[in-house]
């Protein structure tokens, strides 16, 4: 697995030869940007029913929203800022690693790579993947860093308002990631495979 600043261009070549073996395109945005507009309804119900979760959990979060009458919002440049701002960083880093950890011989792919791009990452991968690992790959990090990890933190005593931002933000950032899963469930047949050029995606 790579490094690289962004996703690599369609290969239209290499589009040509899949579709002459058999290989269909899926019906996709055409670029991140738009995957990510598109995606922004899901975001906030993703962020929603996060909050949600961690309202369940943390009796301080409940506390600090029954007691909100309105909500102010102040913006000052310091050490906590850093460490948010560092912490949001880390946890894209985490989520995207989680993703990488579940992709077939990821250690040795010579086809598969990850970027950090502002508060934006991504991992890319040319290997062929099964429709079932598609989906596996693309929502445990939402379920592992914004539900999972969360109910660990409740268990031990250990929530703070800092870590459920960290959450609720994970949960919001996995917005494209559940737009693939509903694209793929809606077009790719159950035993079939997935596989990546560049923003174009293809399953037979």
């Amino acid at each position: 697995m790579k490094f690289i600043k962004k996703i690599p261009p369609e290969d239209l070549d290499i589009s040509k030869e899949l579709e002459d073996t058999g290989w269909l395109r899926l019906k996709e945005p055409k670029s991140s940007l738009l995957a990510i507009l598109l995606s922004l309804p899901i975001s906030f119900v993703l962020m929603f029913v996060n909050v949600l979760w961690c309202y369940l959990l943390s009796p301080s979060f409940q506390d600090f929203l029954s007691n909100s009458n309105e909500l102010s919002v102040e913006i000052t440049f310091g050490l906590n800022s850093i460490l948010y701002l560092f912490g949001m960083v880390f946890c894209l880093f985490l989520h995207e690693m989680i993703h990488a950890a579940l992709i077939p011989g990821v250690i040795k792919s010579s086809c598969t790579y990850w970027g950090l791009n502002g508060l934006f990452g991504f991992v890319y991968t040319e290997e062929v993947i099964s429709r079932n690992r598609f989906f596996l790959i693309s929502i445990i990090p939402l379920l592992v860093l914004s539900f999972l990890v969360p109910l660990i933190i409740y268990a031990a005593g250990s929530m703070t308002g800092y870590l459920i931002f960290l959450s609720v933000f994970n949960a919001g950032g996995a917005c494209v990631d559940v737009l693939n899963i509903l694209l793929v469930n809606h077009q790719v047949p159950q035993k079939a495979s997935v596989r990546s050029n560049g923003n174009a995606t293809f399953y037979k």
